[in-house]
């Protein structure tokens, strides 16, 4: 008989991924449109917005190996023996606390994913245009990066015990989604003009 845990770090991977793939497209557009005789006037924007992605990005880089040790430590915490009360309370708290901890992770990934929106945008009104499916490819990678992110504090929101604490970690999730989301769709709309 195999036990199969229901949090799985794999979940926040294919957000980092798509998070990474926009951040990286949106800073691939600034590079190739700095530098270009045909949108010289973008230099400014794009000497301001390269800069923040790259440090998301770097930022981002540590929280691949935070979320496979949180995962680890919740595996830890559900072998901890409990043959007492005390031993079964110490579980608990273990159990609690590695949850949250599983939780910050993709908060934070969502947290620095939304502070890059207003950079993205400012990309979108000063751009090389011939990048246009590339920057929209960047808008709807950084949206996916972050409904990832997302739906992984969801799942182990699940088996939080504090309530008052799953409820404030459950709507500033889906506030940051919500941001998102109406970003990403002013985004490319804005693109379609």
């Amino acid at each position: 008989l195999f036990f199969f845990p229901t949090r799985r770090s794999s979940d926040l991977s294919s957000g980092i991924n798509a998070e990474y793939g926009g951040l990286a497209l949106g800073q691939m557009t600034g590079w190739m449109t700095y530098g270009s005789k045909k949108h010289e006037g973008a230099e400014k924007t794009v000497t301001s917005v390269l800069p923040v992605l790259h440090r998301t990005i770097d930022q981002i880089t540590p929280l691949i190996d935070a979320d496979a040790m949180a995962f680890a430590n919740y595996l830890v915490a559900q072998k901890m023996p409990v043959t007492n009360e005390e031993e079964t309370l110490r579980k608990q708290e273990a159990l609690e606390e590695a949850l949250l901890t599983i939780v910050h992770v993709p908060m934070k990934i969502m947290e620095l994913g939304c502070g890059c929106w207003n950079q993205i945008e400012e990309l979108t009104a000063n751009y090389n245009s011939s990048l246009k499916s590339d920057l929209q490819v960047a808008i709807k990678c950084l949206e996916a990066g972050i409904w990832g992110a997302y739906k992984n504090i969801m799942i182990n929101l699940d088996d939080v015990v504090n309530d008052k604490t799953k409820q404030e970690i459950a709507a500033k999730a889906r506030k940051l989604l919500e941001s998102s989301e109406t970003m990403s769709g002013r985004l490319l709309a804005s693109l379609e003009k």
